[in-house]
């Protein structure tokens, strides 16, 4: 959970700006404020201003923040790197800005592929019992 879209301040909001924002989310899920009062909301509120309004743990915090953003990043850059041919285009073609002369999808080939699946998942399923039988 983010602190800053908690409370909804920037991430380089001053003091005064994070607590005026605590001060009025405080009010509307206080547990005594009556209908819309949320115990648990209020907690994380709470939270998320006590280490928002301490400069060391918000340091800590921000710290954190940035060292997730970078570790996701990491994890997916080099997924969108890669070009991966197209199985329904002739062997050789690859689609993508690296190649402006790809060619456009061939049907029959789609056709060609369904039918060599359904060959061999009927070998697969039932090939051993016809082979049984006739033996």
């Amino acid at each position: 959970m983010n602190y800053y879209v908690l409370l909804g301040v920037p991430q380089d909001a001053d003091v005064d700006t994070i607590r005026r924002a605590f001060r009025t989310l405080a009010r509307r899920y206080h547990p005594d404020a009556g209908e819309g009062s949320s115990a648990e909301r209020f907690r994380q509120i709470l939270t998320a201003y006590e280490t928002l309004n301490d400069p060391t743990q918000r340091l800590r915090y921000d710290r954190t923040l940035q060292d997730i953003r970078a570790t996701r990043a990491k994890v997916v850059e080099p997924l969108r790197a890669e070009r991966f041919p197209e199985p329904m285009l002739r062997p050789g073609t690859r689609v993508g800005r690296t190649n402006p002369s790809h060619e456009t999808f061939d049907p029959t080939r789609l056709d060609q592929l369904i039918d060599e699946l359904f060959h061999s998942w009927d070998e697969i399923l039932f090939g051993a019992a016809r082979r049984q039988d006739r033996g």
